[in-house]
């Protein structure tokens, strides 16, 4: 991941409004990978929309981060077992 591109966590502060104790929280609970450089933290632009989905969940839905970190989770379990079915499907197609 280190030839990825990078965005500030602090233009994502500024742009969403959030608080510095907020992104501290997610780094406790290590749902998105924090990159520290030059005492300055940035996180990768691949890992936006997920950034994204913690922020509504705990500001909309108000979802605590014990919360998030399940519900992530179990979407990432879901994710694997639809990649699982997707190719048990593609195997059974052989055989038809």
């Amino acid at each position: 991941m280190s030839n990825k591109e990078l965005i500030s966590i602090q233009k994502v502060i500024v742009h969403h409004n959030l608080d510095e104790q907020f992104i501290e929280s997610i780094e406790s609970f290590q749902l998105i990978e924090i990159v520290v450089k030059d005492t300055d933290k940035y996180v990768y632009v691949e890992q936006l929309p997920t950034l994204e989905k913690i922020i509504r969940l705990y500001y909309d839905l108000e979802v605590n981060m014990q919360g998030i970190d399940v519900i992530n989770n179990m979407l990432d379990r879901m994710d694997m077992m639809r990649k699982t079915i997707q190719q048990l499907e593609n195997k059974l197609k052989l055989y038809e």
